[in-house]
This record gives structure tokens, sequence and C-alpha cells, in this order.
């Protein structure tokens, strides 16, 4: 579907138009590795066209014209995430990181700069990713949207078939129907 496309460059063009000093964004996935695989060439990729962008492979930042950085962390060390403020940030498979990584160390970092957070995923169950969900689409000032395989285009109706038909039902809801309660056996 292209979820972590869609934040790098919203990431990129929010770095680029933001007017405050010294801007700071993030992509927090549940693992730097994981979030390394997942963002850092597309991160490079769409920022290369720059001119005057750094990037520092062994911190995995991109120094923008402007001074803005984008950084790419791991949510596996959230103690390494304490103290920093940013503008804005991604959150990428929410429901594989620990609560406390939203509630005591990222939201406080946005708070005196009035930052964005964004949080994609796939469904895992009632939790923290499900409550911030449901949060939103109760809130007229945040947004949510739920896009399950079929209204995504990312596999012909063929190919939707022959997953239903080779995984189990209740992980075929939670990782093509995006049914948050799916994975709630018994």
């Amino acid at each position: 579907f292209g979820k972590t496309l869609a934040v790098v460059n919203h990431l990129i063009k929010q770095a680029c138009l933001c007017p405050k000093v010294s801007p700071r964004f993030g992509y927090i996935a549940p693992f730097r590795e994981q979030a390394k695989l997942i963002a850092w060439d597309y991160l490079k990729r769409f920022t290369a066209v720059l001119p005057g962008v750094k990037a520092n492979e062994s911190d995995l930042t991109v120094t923008l014209p402007n001074q803005s950085v984008i950084r790419i962390f791991g949510a596996d060390n959230p103690d390494a995430l304490r103290g920093m403020y940013f503008d804005g940030v991604v959150l990428d498979e929410v429901a594989q990181m620990k609560p406390d990584v939203w509630d005591e160390i990222i939201t406080p970092s946005l708070a005196d700069r009035k930052g964005f957070a964004v949080f994609i995923g796939t469904p895992k169950g009632m939790n923290k990713f499900y409550e911030i969900y449901s949060n939103a689409l109760r809130d007229p000032e945040w947004y949510a949207e739920l896009f399950d395989v079929t209204a995504t285009d990312a596999l012909d109706a063929e190919e939707i078939e022959l997953q239903r038909k080779i995984m189990p039902p209740n992980k075929f809801r939670q990782e093509y129907m995006c049914d948050f309660a799916a994975s709630v056996e018994d």
C-alpha cells in the first residue's frame, strides 16, 4: 500500500516547510535495525534531489538546507529517545512498541513545539495502537483512517483469494483486513 513511502515523504515535506529554529523530526519503528531497513533508503533517495542535503549513515540522519534534521529511531531502546524534542514524528507498527514509548516519551517531546504524530501499522489486537485509533475516531481534531487490502489495490483479487485460502482466518483478517479483534484467540 505504501504507508512508509507516504509518511517518509510527509516528514520530508514538513521538515522543508518548518519555520522553527533547528527543526527535528523522527521516524520510529519497533527496532532500530527494522527502521533502517524500512525507511532509511526512502529517506536518502527522496532527499538526495535537494541541494545541500547531508546524510549521516552512522546516525541515520538527514540534515536539510534549512537545518531541519530527520532521524531514524528504534523503540527498542526507549530511554534513548528521552530528553529530545520533535516537531513531528511517525510511529510505525505502534502495536509492537511498548505503550510507554508514546505515553511517557514521545508525547512530552512533542508538547513544547506543538509537534505532530502519525501512527501507522497493522493491527495486533486491542493494544495501544487500537486505543490511539479508537480515540482518534472520536476526536474531531484527529484524523483516522483504516484501509484493508480490498481498498488499496496493493494486491489483485486473485492474490487476495490465494492468501485467504492459505492463511488461518484470524491471521488473514488481521494482516489483510486490518481487524483489531482478529488476533484475539478463543
